[in-house]
């Protein structure tokens, strides 16, 4: 049995001599594994097909729950994203979030529009790829069930000025009044730039990565997971 799917390689591993093993995220069927043989040969006709980052029409051999690669039509490759080790970086972390959050065989079509919007965005456009992150990771994690409350103090809901409080636990940022136990000060201006990305503003390049700082943190309380690129692209713009 055929199955055509549009998807994108958002990881792999080795298997035997010259296969491998890729996850892929598919419009169609959400996440999906398959084999693809003979790609790490040279000269292998489909090794274009099993990198990161590969956006194509994938045509499968399917036996069960079991699926291997037999052909693919290349979409779009990203491949300008290997020039900036930023961009790369930044790219990285999408791939991460979905290979993390996106489970096998659950279909979320918002999902996958917002995964190549973002690649597109950090490819091809003059944005700030900090911007076309935190815009992903905000909306991404609203789709997957973890979203973060804007909407004013998260318990009494007044307007929030001055000094804001985040706490993990809710998603929530809560006034000087109202702050939990579990609340952590943050600058007002990380807040005001969260909502700048989600209302299409623009935003200083600095206090971006104070957005990404924060989101780092929510991911590794809340849901209790841990983007190991994300580290290291905040890692790497500590050094710059």
């Amino acid at each position: 049995m055929e199955e055509k799917l549009s998807g994108i390689v958002v990881g792999g591993v080795n298997y035997g001599e010259s296969d491998k093993i890729l996850n892929i995220f598919t419009l169609e069927q959400g996440m999906v594994s398959a084999k693809i043989k003979g790609v790490k040969k040279a000269g292998a006709k489909l090794k274009f097909a099993s990198e990161p980052f590969c956006f194509a029409e994938y045509v499968f051999s399917k036996s069960g729950d079991r699926r291997t690669v037999i052909g693919a039509s290349l979409i779009d490759s990203f491949y300008s994203l290997r020039e900036d080790v930023y961009k790369f970086y930044a790219g990285s972390v999408v791939l991460e979030f979905v290979r993390k959050f996106q489970k096998e065989n659950i279909v979320s079509e918002k999902l996958f529009n917002l995964t190549i919007e973002a690649l597109k965005d950090i490819t091809y456009t003059d944005a700030d790829y900090k911007y076309s992150l935190v815009k992903f990771l905000v909306l991404a994690l609203e789709e997957i069930g973890y979203a973060l409350d804007f909407t004013g103090c998260f318990e009494c809901g007044c307007k929030l000025k001055d000094r804001v409080f985040f706490d993990y636990n809710f998603g929530g940022f809560f006034c000087d009044e109202c702050k939990t136990d579990h609340c952590r000060e943050i600058n007002f201006s990380t807040y005001q730039s969260l909502l700048g990305v989600i209302n299409g503003e623009q935003v200083l390049s600095n206090n971006l990565v104070k957005c990404l700082r924060l989101i780092n943190f929510y991911v590794e309380n809340k849901p209790e997971e841990k983007i190991k690129t994300l580290t290291e692209l905040l890692n790497l713009l500590n050094i710059v």
